[in-house]
């Protein structure tokens, strides 16, 4: 009785103390969580279906980081470019076709033009029409800054259409140049390696995705898409 009197008062004194705001905060808190729990409860039976549900959301997840990766891009794209003096002469204007009707297509006349002319096609939905401005400027501008990007994203096309096994072997790849110094920049490493370990899981060799997905934590852990394999992981277990 008396350790229960004692522990009566040093909760009044400790709830004296706090503010009304760390209150209701730990009042929400503590809402949310026996929400949860009996959502828990009620949904014993049903864990197999949460945990498919659960990869489903950070895959998609993951196409909203990827889709504000590359939206991040065509801005530093954008402000990259010169700004032409007055005094300067107009440089020669892409060309443009008319195709159905009233439509006009930019022609893109260098790598960051075909690069971004790519990623809208993928954004759009024109998946295999992305594939091949990808695959195009592989072959016209291996020197580019962007070469290591357009090959991750070329990748990115087979996975969006569930060819899991071709885009392993496009970013494996990638990977390995990387590694062997054969690339100028591989901003989209951590991303590929999420990706390796989300097609493996996928195709059903899940130790070997879970392998990926910690050795992406282990090198670059303070990365986003890091985050992505820790939750992934924790799904996993």
């Amino acid at each position: 009785m008396k350790k229960i009197l004692i522990l009566g008062f040093g909760s009044i004194f400790l709830f004296s103390c706090a503010s009304e705001d760390k209150i209701t905060i730990l009042q929400r808190e503590l809402l949310n969580l026996r929400q949860e729990v009996n959502e828990l409860k009620d949904r014993t039976n049903d864990n197999t279906e949460n945990i498919k549900n659960i990869n489903a959301r950070l895959d998609k997840l993951s196409q909203k980081v990827a889709e504000n990766s590359a939206d991040i891009e065509k801005l530093k794209m954008t402000r990259q470019a010169p700004i032409p003096s007055p005094t300067s002469q107009t440089p020669p204007q892409p060309q443009e076709i008319k195709r159905e009707g009233k439509e006009e297509v930019t022609v893109p006349q260098n790598d960051k033009q075909l690069y971004q002319y790519a990623l809208d096609l993928y954004f759009k939905g024109n998946i295999e029409e992305s594939r091949k401005a990808f695959t195009e400027f592989l072959k016209k501008y291996s020197d580019s800054d962007l070469y290591g990007n357009a090959i991750f994203w070329a990748g990115q096309t087979f996975y969006a259409e569930k060819k899991y096994k071709d885009a392993i072997d496009i970013w494996e790849i990638f990977l390995k140049k990387c590694d062997e110094g054969k690339i100028k920049k591989c901003n989209k490493y951590p991303d590929a390696m999420l990706k390796l370990g989300y097609s493996y899981i996928e195709l059903g060799n899940v130790e070997k995705g879970k392998q990926y997905l910690q050795d992406l934590i282990n090198k670059y852990p303070d990365s986003e898409p890091a985050s992505f394999a820790k939750k992934k992981l924790e799904v996993l277990k």
